[in-house]
């Protein structure tokens, strides 16, 4: 997936670029009675930035200083991404989980939205998670797990005579460290956050305004249902192949998703040389999981196009708003809210930028900060009927002037 790994200074270069031009920076400021309007508060990606995801909540007034739910009605939206690269995202999503139990029973509503990073670490791609992720994971019996772990793929290999695959065991466990399987366990359709992300959406719409992590090109016919529909499927189809291939002992219930691809194309081939066609509707249901399986890459979850991973919102060319304005249209929506493209730095900060008359706001700003996103810091944007706001932890600007009052439909 080398399309994860785009330069970044070559990335926020061409974002600096096209938030240079008119109607793409902030600026308007207006004041104006709040109304009886909803409200809505929607931050970007954590990842794993507890610190900054609090800070930013409790400007909001999203929660208060014992980190319980203070927002009301206030409908909180998260776009995603509270996993990866940094230490705290357990304490993160526990508290995102707790949330929205309190939200609901205040009147409010806790919006939890499925990221790219979500979605990598549900298929086993853990190169961006924290040793500090997995070493909070742990437990007293973590060495024994680890070590039962790797003597039963020792001789699950040696019963397919493929023991000569299996890595060493010092190198085994220098890449499976303490807590490793725990957190894979966690993140599996059973586990307590795998679970929880699996109950969740890719896009929600609230009023005229579409919230999601990254975007929807503008060549998509469908709708937002059906977003959030195959991306459904796509995750079950996932879980249902990899949970059949466990129980055939093809890999562990912690393989990766390199390796659980490259099972199930050694699966589909040894059937092809065994059998001219499936003999019977068992059989060819776990052949069409195996198949979407080693085809992962090309699905709503992982395509660089798809909902989970499109950078176009940020990247797009000024030429490209017709065809995103039709975009609008057939959805049906007057804006979308995205995070997943961190904002360049502008001059010494990350800030929330829009295009196109404010009709894509791009609220990631980088909140984890450090050497993975220099001048990075937590945001959040504030949507009462008419008026948005930006609110940073030291400061809130009036971006859109309104009365505050709900939109005519």
């Amino acid at each position: 997936m080398t399309k994860r790994y785009v330069s970044a200074l070559a990335m926020g270069c061409a974002i600096a670029a096209l938030l240079a031009v008119p109607g793409v920076t902030l600026g308007q400021t207006a004041s104006g009675a709040q109304g009886s309007a909803a409200r809505i508060v929607a931050v970007g990606d954590v990842h794993g930035n507890f610190a900054g995801f609090t800070g930013i909540l409790r400007t909001a007034g999203i929660i208060d200083a014992k980190q319980q739910w203070a927002g009301g009605k206030t409908v909180f939206v998260q776009t995603g991404d509270i996993y990866d690269r940094g230490d705290t995202q357990r304490q993160a999503l526990d508290l995102l989980m707790r949330l929205e139990g309190e939200a609901r029973r205040a009147g409010g509503r806790v919006e939890a939205l499925i990221g790219n990073h979500e979605v990598v670490n549900m298929l086993g791609d853990l190169r961006d998670v924290s040793p500090a992720a997995f070493a909070a994971s742990a437990d007293g019996r973590s060495e024994s797990r680890r070590t039962r772990a790797y003597d039963d793929l020792v001789k699950s290999a040696k019963k397919r005579g493929q023991e000569g695959a299996v890595p060493a065991r010092d190198a085994w466990m220098t890449a499976h460290p303490p807590g490793y399987i725990e957190y894979t366990e966690a993140n599996g359709p059973r586990g307590k956050y795998g679970r929880w992300i699996r109950s969740h959406k890719v896009v929600v719409a609230i009023a005229n305004t579409a919230f999601m992590h990254a975007g929807i090109n503008h060549t998509f016919q469908g709708s937002l249902a059906d977003v959030n529909r195959v991306a459904a499927d796509d995750i079950a189809t996932w879980d249902a192949a990899k949970e059949a291939m466990v129980k055939e002992d093809l890999i562990p219930p912690f393989a990766t998703m390199v390796e659980t691809i490259a099972a199930a194309t050694a699966e589909l081939d040894r059937i092809a040389k065994t059998s001219t066609s499936p003999d019977s509707p068992a059989t060819r249901q776990y052949v069409a999981r195996l198949q979407r399986t080693a085809a992962i890459e090309k699905s709503s979850l992982l395509a660089g196009d798809g909902p989970l991973w499109f950078r176009g919102f940020a990247l797009w060319k000024e030429t490209d708003e017709p065809p995103f304005t039709a975009l609008l249209g057939r959805l049906g929506i007057g804006r979308f809210v995205a995070g997943h493209t961190p904002m360049p730095q502008m001059p010494t900060n990350r800030n929330i930028m829009n295009r196109w008359n404010y009709r894509v706001f791009q609220i990631d700003t980088g909140m984890l900060g450090g050497d993975f996103f220099k001048g990075g810091r937590a945001s959040a944007l504030e949507i009462i009927g008419d008026r948005i706001t930006v609110i940073y932890t030291d400061s809130r600007e009036v971006v859109v002037a309104g009365s505050g009052q709900a939109s005519p439909r």
